[in-house]
């Protein structure tokens, strides 16, 4: 099946590349009789949305350039900010910043759900004329000459030994003149096309591991629209990362914590540290007496401005957090999502008016985004997230050399190693304190992994082939005797557990939520995450 254009992953950056390419093609009054461009999104997901999660707190102003005034009124939200602090906290206290750099505050941007934002613009984008489908994993970049030609999508119905079921169905290929990759971070095939064109940034990418719950708490007038940004507790000093509370309505609150994967010692649980997160008592007066509703986790990329790979190739583009454009200071990413996309978009729309898909055409994509406000943002703090590799003191002087001298201080550029090079081994560490025991307030808040994987609606045919790999067990018996089998520990779903014999991993690939984390901080690069037969994952609705 031919297209003009071909869209991997169903996110904000894709949709709103789409709709941005589509708007112009209808306004354009100098090209009447031209036939529209043909345009597919496939995604993994079983329904649009379902693989989406976010904060989110989203920056609009480049949301307000993507929608008129109709459609950005009715984008789907929960409360707008009104009240906003940002805490340090202590395992007993909390001490509230002073000041907050205006770069990072957000009294009166709306609080949304992402996966229903997601949803929105895609109804959008149909209406506009674009084809969306969910339930197809893309597993292979097609080439063709040396360009991108389009996608192949992976066979449905194998069972789990790789053999084919009564009702098998071979995936098809997919053929467009030019392929948009907006596969969220670490996407699957965006980080084969850089590995192969080998065109990352000057820095390795390095991410963090978000975890989130939605709690439903007992009525408390008056809360909605409040939110608190922290940092410190329960991370050590040396380990990036920071905790969220934002209260959607008077009785529904979001509550994460963000880790970042450059951690050094292999007992950390991202999970046990969301745990003692909500502990906290500057977290728990927003969600005593309260049930989870929904859990959720995936990986943000927090390189930055020096970690952004070539975001174009010949016959493909790259947009949002596939190509590392997220602002890991300010915890956001959508606004720059968006601009990528708006970027993107109009790229597109001049290469099918001019009737031009080559390189050198697309290449218009990165010098429009360069030029976006969303683009200099990324610049001021571009040395920010590595001096937190020193510790919280370093980074917070970052913090305000980069404020008070508009991105010129650190000066330089300052280096990232991978997230799985900075583990130590487990004799050089202190082991981290296990969970807290659920207080008064608690008994439905303090749940084990797999308690709260049963609430992100995660499933998976269980007669396919596992899609997470281990090419070399015998590494394993290396790792588990230098880390203790960190696998076990900073997987949030409970997909690896440690064999009795305590000489290899036993995978459960039905409970992965799709965030990636396996394949990033393994110490040994012996996880492989590929794609699942379409349609499985976590099923998010209102994350």
């Amino acid at each position: 099946m031919s297209f003009d254009i071909v869209c991997v992953g169903c996110g904000v950056a894709t949709l709103s590349t789409v709709l941005r390419l589509l708007k112009r093609v209808k306004d354009d009054r100098s090209s009447p009789a031209k036939t529209p461009p043909t345009v597919l999104i496939i995604d993994k997901a079983a329904n649009i949305g379902n693989h989406i999660l976010s904060g989110a707190v989203v920056d609009t102003e480049t949301m307000a350039d993507l929608l008129n005034l109709e459609e950005f009124s009715a984008l789907p939200r929960f409360a707008t900010v009104k009240e906003e602090s940002f805490r340090f906290l202590t395992p007993g206290g909390s001490l509230r910043v002073p000041w907050v750099p205006p770069q990072m505050q957000a009294e009166g941007f709306p609080i949304v759900s992402l996966s229903a934002v997601t949803k929105y613009l895609a109804g959008l984008c149909e209406k506009a004329g674009a084809e969306i489908f969910g339930g197809f994993s893309a597993v292979e970049l097609l080439r063709e000459n040396g360009r991108i030609t389009g996608v192949r999508i992976g066979d449905k119905c194998l069972d789990k030994n790789g053999e084919k079921r009564s009702n098998y169905e071979q995936g098809p290929d997919l053929l467009g003149r030019v392929v948009v990759l907006g596969e969220g971070a670490c996407g699957f095939l965006t980080e084969k096309l850089i590995a192969q064109d080998k065109k990352a940034g000057p820095n390795p990418q390095t991410y963090a591991v978000g975890v989130k719950e939605l709690i439903e708490t007992p009525e408390r007038k008056g809360r909605a629209g409040t939110i608190m940004h922290t940092f410190g507790y329960p991370l050590d000093t040396l380990t990036y990362g920071g905790g969220f509370v934002y209260c959607l309505s008077d009785t529904l609150t979001a509550v994460g914590m963000v880790t970042a994967l450059d951690y050094r010692n292999p007992t950390l649980n991202p999970h046990d540290m969301f745990r003692h997160f909500k502990h906290h008592p500057a977290v728990l007066k927003f969600i005593a007496g309260g049930k989870v509703l929904e859990y959720g986790a995936k990986v943000l990329p927090e390189g930055g401005f020096n970690s952004v790979p070539e975001l174009v190739a010949d016959g493909a583009i790259i947009v949002g957090d596939a190509g590392g454009l997220c602002n890991s200071l300010r915890l956001k990413g959508v606004h720059l999502a968006v601009q990528s996309g708006i970027s993107a978009g109009d790229t597109l729309y001049e290469c099918w008016k001019n009737d031009d898909m080559s390189r050198s055409a697309l290449m218009k994509y990165p010098e429009r985004l360069q030029k976006s406000a969303a683009w200099q943002e990324l610049r001021k703090i571009k040395n920010v997230r590595a001096s937190f590799r020193y510790g919280s003191i370093p980074g917070m002087m970052a913090v305000g050399m980069c404020t008070f001298s508009g991105g010129l201080l650190p000066p330089g550029r300052m280096a990232l190693e991978p997230d799985r090079e900075a583990m130590k081994p487990l004799a050089a560490v202190k082991p981290c304190k296990l969970p807290p025991k659920a207080g008064q307030d608690e008994s439905n808040l303090q749940l084990d992994k797999l308690s709260d994987v049963f609430f992100s609606k995660t499933h998976h045919e269980e007669n396919q082939p596992c899609h997470l790999k281990i090419p070399d067990p015998e590494k394993c018996k290396v790792c588990i005797r230098k880390f203790g089998a960190p696998c076990t520990l900073f997987c949030p779903a409970q997909v690896y557990v440690l064999k009795d014999d305590k000489q290899g991993i036993h995978i459960d690939f039905s409970n992965c939520l799709h965030c990636k984390t396996c394949q990033i901080k393994d110490p040994l690069h012996n996880i492989e995450w590929t794609p699942p037969e379409g349609g499985g994952g976590p099923g998010y609705s209102r994350m």
